[in-house]
């Protein structure tokens, strides 16, 4: 299957070392974000836009025996997850699948959490994901999405007009069959908004 990666809000492979910075904890604190998305053992986690696998290992580790499918776009992002999962002690419970948003490549019905970072400013269509979200959605299944704040300090993340305000996602949630259970700014630069899917 081939994927447009040509639009201008697609995060480009060659700016691997945003995704690595040391500073990046600060916009996107990892056991926060996954504290304040309830991630926990047990539990099968798509990772749409994995990239290099900022949270796709520490997804791993907190919902063993449970499985994290990393999806992106890029197979040389995911050559760097890979990368990662053959260290001596890096999880064994992910899978790596090229995908979009759209059409993630994950079976249906498999995942009880759908995982954003960083990625809904990229998304074309809202419309178009949510539905591939219910699509890939277990019973009772959470949506959460990380993303940069319009009101947030710049630089670091992409373009102020690029950035989608919070109450904006919350309304593209509830228009794509989600209910809003969480809002709430994460960092000076970042918000978190979850969902619980509506049958």
């Amino acid at each position: 299957m081939d994927f447009d990666m040509s639009h201008e809000r697609q995060f480009n492979p060659k700016s691997l070392q945003k995704l690595e910075a040391p500073d990046r904890g600060l916009q996107f604190p990892v056991d926060a974000i996954l504290d304040a998305a309830g991630v926990c053992g047990g539990m099968n986690v798509a990772d749409i836009g994995a990239g290099s696998g900022y949270f796709t290992l520490p997804l791993a580790r907190r919902v063993a025996p449970g499985k994290v499918y990393a999806v992106d776009l890029s197979t040389e992002l995911l050559e760097v997850i890979r990368g990662k999962l053959a260290a001596d002690g890096a999880p064994k419970n992910v899978e790596l699948l090229v995908g979009e948003d759209s059409a993630t490549g994950v079976a249906e019905a498999s995942c009880d959490l759908i995982f954003l970072s960083a990625v809904w400013h990229e998304i074309d269509s809202h419309a178009g994901a949510l539905r591939e979200f219910r699509r890939i959605a277990a019973p009772k299944a959470r949506l959460v999405i990380v993303d940069w704040s319009p009101g947030g300090m710049h630089p670091p993340g992409p373009p102020l007009e690029h950035r989608v305000a919070r109450a904006d996602v919350e309304r593209a949630l509830e228009q794509g069959g989600w209910s809003v259970v969480k809002s709430e700014a994460v960092t000076d630069w970042t918000y978190l908004v979850g969902a619980t899917i509506i049958m």
